[in-house]
């Protein structure tokens, strides 16, 4: 019988902590087959007979570090999601690993921090079974994990005592970063009627979780940048598209009578939905200006000739990462399906439906936001599965508040 099991190497030279991991791992032994050995040169040679999904590494190894062990597992395996432990590792070391992990987790690390990480780079492995999808995302050194201030945000939002002041103080750290917020919330389009002029402000005003996924798109967007001659590709006009479907989703889902965190799951959802252009634009530029070359001619949607011609989208590529870094289930469905939501199995309302709706509505409200040929990036809303989940009729409505609400976008696009 054929072994479906998600295959996982273990790397660390201490025989007591091999020792723990086989213990607290042993109830995951009939869906994972495990291995677990002590050196950078073991592992490859285990890899090289027999390929793993998941490869989870100490960075300390004596010899060959944990950073050049995935340094060599990204050109010869880059379809492995990674994971890098690190205790006291120096700053060069670390700063290797995190240019080829997917997730870096700290020493010592909380049992269930590591089983939930490994356990959601299963799911994204099994998940997204394309190899070309994971060999694609596994390849990109410049993007590979979620950044450290992204999850310093993250830790503080999950305690109990984390507030705008707290939050303003981590963020304050990244002076670019502080810099690019107050230039996003000064923006006509979040209509704050005073200029806010410090961090701690600005993440009274728009709130935790909105100034979180902010962070995250903003470490995207500064890490990839794409070759200068990819021309064809409008990155500023892909960043200012992604910041007004986001905002437009919230308010959707504000407007459908969503509460708690989902309003805030549809804004992070928006911001992230074409996360998987920066990828192409970094890895097959060559390719992607020859599907912008027959979407423009042709006068087709580019995700229908990114299929034909790559085999995969741009909306695969991004949630394939998003599930690599355990976002939410919610989000990474919005961001796989923006352009199929039909395809979804949920008959509600979701951080799915209004990104759809969002990212078409924003499109043809505002061309200005994304500057020449806009008919290349234009679809019709799904009327199909609007009607399947019973919204149909608040179309118009949904449209006239777009309308009313991307007025304040000039500043943005100007």
């Amino acid at each position: 019988m054929m072994n479906h099991k998600t295959r996982i190497l273990f790397v660390d030279d201490e025989p007591h902590v091999l020792e723990g991991l086989r213990r607290i791992l042993r109830r995951y032994r009939d869906r994972w087959e495990m291995e677990f050995v002590s050196s950078g040169p073991e592992a490859l040679a285990l890899m090289e007979a027999s390929p793993f999904n998941v490869i989870v590494t100490d960075m300390m190894l004596p010899g060959m570090d944990g950073a050049e062990l995935l340094e060599r597992v990204v050109e010869r395996y880059p379809g492995t999601a990674r994971i890098a432990l690190s205790g006291h590792a120096d700053e060069q070391a670390s700063a290797r690993a995190l240019r080829v992990a997917h997730r870096y987790l700290a020493k010592p690390t909380d049992a269930q921090a590591l089983e939930q990480a490994v356990a959601e780079a299963c799911n994204a492995q099994k998940i997204v079974s394309d190899e070309r999808v994971r060999a694609l995302v596994g390849l990109c050194g410049s993007l590979p994990s979620a950044p450290d201030l992204y999850m310093q945000i993250m830790r503080a939002a999950e305690s109990q005592t984390a507030d705008a002041q707290q939050i303003g103080e981590i963020i304050s750290q990244d002076m670019a970063m502080a810099a690019k917020l107050l230039q996003m919330v000064n923006s006509a389009f979040f209509g704050i009627a005073r200029r806010v002029s410090s961090i701690e402000r600005a993440v009274a005003l728009l709130g935790i979780m909105r100034i979180k996924a902010l962070v995250l798109q903003e470490h995207i967007f500064r890490e990839y940048v794409p070759p200068a001659d990819l021309t064809d590709v409008p990155i500023d006009s892909l960043w200012r598209h992604a910041l007004a479907v986001a905002e437009m989703a919230r308010m959707l889902s504000r407007a459908e009578g969503q509460t708690g965190d989902r309003p805030d799951q549809a804004f992070t959802a928006g911001l992230m939905h074409d996360i998987g252009w920066l990828v192409l634009a970094a890895r097959q530029f060559d390719q992607l200006n020859r599907v912008l070359k027959i979407a423009r001619q042709e006068r087709r949607a580019v995700h229908e000739v990114e299929k034909e011609i790559l085999g995969l989208t741009h909306a695969d590529i991004g949630s394939y990462l998003l599930h690599l870094w355990g976002l939410p289930s919610r989000i990474v469905e919005a961001v796989e399906l923006h352009h199929r939501p039909s395809d979804t199995s949920y008959d509600g309302v979701c951080a799915l439906t209004v990104v759809h709706v969002a990212d078409v509505l924003v499109c043809q409200t505002v061309p200005s936001l994304h500057g020449p040929d806009v008919d290349v990036w234009t679809q019709e809303v799904d009327t199909l599965y609007l009607d399947r989940i019973q919204l149909a009729h608040r179309l118009d409505a949904w449209r006239s508040d777009a309308t009313a609400a991307l007025c304040r976008v000039g500043e943005m696009a100007s």
